[in-house]
């Protein structure tokens, strides 16, 4: 799982509606980007827009982000205008163009009443953006607790479906740390907690993580690389994770499909915190993985100093030769880590040995 993409997928989240042109205006008939029945839904005016509709104006009309009125009804929570306009005609379903329907705002925006009358007028409860997000994936990571019982009980609900990365409402609920909503949705049984234990480690959530294990969780459950909860929170430096699982029987010596320990994971991030305490569980500090590489390799390769120290003051061989016959020192000499090599050097690495292609460290 990518920490960025996930990163940037909850910054769309917050910026998903761009701001109506309306809101910075002081009347509603002076937008150049609107229409008359655009800005009279915006102000609520269901006189003027029963008006305009009367006058010839289109419930079916779309902005620039191809919204109709009733998106807009929806959004600023106008119960009478939303009943007007599907009185009017106006299609529960409507799509704009990223695939987002009324419900879909309905749920962002935590309108429960405007949710139950969009549902009686048929709006699917299942309709997928173009990213696969449905309503109930937005309400549970708003934390909406009314509009996901609301969306759980509408018919045809199926609160399993998965959006584009493989996440369903659960993962929302617990990457957002909404832990109400983490509840509700795993009343049922059938709910993967363990691939949800995985977003929540992504996310640094740790009251979700310990929610998810107090639900039966596997603490030491595998992601598709073949790395466990411990070993992704150590990837990506979240120390009280690495705590909670721990003090949760997580077991620091299980290898991913690279032969990759948690340590390895630590070390190569420059988590010092994380592999002190890794190495005072008895993690085994000169483990190698496939290409024979130990942690110290990974800490040295990347420069993080405090942690060569203190591999080093536990035990950590020095002059372990891994992948091509290189030692730690060649891969520090490699990419330039001046502080990394006196440091290795003072604690007996041996600048004279060689790697496969008969290379020394000082002559690198």
């Amino acid at each position: 799982m990518d920490f960025s993409r996930l990163e940037q997928e909850l910054q769309w989240m917050e910026l998903v509606w761009e701001e109506a042109p309306a809101d910075k205006i002081e009347g509603p008939l002076t937008s150049k980007v609107w229409s008359n029945l655009f800005q009279a839904v915006w102000w609520g005016a269901p006189s003027l827009v029963m008006q305009l509709l009367k006058q010839g104006a289109s419930v079916e009309e779309r902005d620039h982000t191809g919204r109709t009125p009733l998106h807009l009804a929806v959004m600023r929570g106008h119960v009478p205008l939303v009943r007007l306009l599907l009185q009017r005609g106006a299609l529960a379903d409507a799509a704009d163009h990223a695939g987002r329907t009324p419900l879909h705002e309905a749920a962002w925006h935590g309108h429960s009443k405007v949710a139950e009358l969009l549902l009686r007028r048929g709006a699917s409860v299942v309709a997928c953006s173009q990213t696969g997000l449905t309503p109930l994936h937005w309400a549970a990571a708003m934390g909406r607790t009314l509009m996901v019982t609301c969306l759980m009980a509408a018919p045809g609900s199926v609160p399993a479906v998965k959006d584009i990365r493989g996440w369903t409402a659960t993962h929302w609920a617990a990457v957002c740390g909404q832990l109400p909503i983490l509840e509700l949705l795993t009343v049922g049984g059938s709910v993967d907690l363990d691939s949800a234990l995985m977003v929540s480690v992504i996310a640094g959530s740790a009251s979700a993580l310990r929610l998810l294990l107090a639900l039966g969780a596997k603490v030491d459950a595998l992601d598709s690389t073949g790395a466990t909860a411990l070993g992704l929170a150590a990837s990506l430096g979240h120390h009280q994770d690495v705590e909670v699982l721990l003090d949760h029987g997580a077991d620091p010596n299980i290898r991913d499909r690279n032969n990759c320990s948690a340590l390895h994971r630590a070390a190569t991030g420059g988590h010092l915190s994380i592999t002190q305490l890794l190495v005072a569980k008895g993690i085994e500090v000169n483990s190698q993985d496939s290409l024979g590489l130990t942690p110290l390799h990974y800490a040295a390769r990347g420069g993080h100093v405090e942690v060569v120290s203190h591999l080093l003051d536990r035990g950590a061989q020095v002059n372990a030769a891994g992948w091509l016959h290189k030692t730690p020192l060649h891969l520090a000499v490699d990419c330039g880590h001046r502080t990394t090599i006196e440091l290795l050097l003072s604690r007996g690495a041996n600048s004279a040995l060689r790697t496969q292609w008969g290379e020394m460290a000082h002559t690198l």
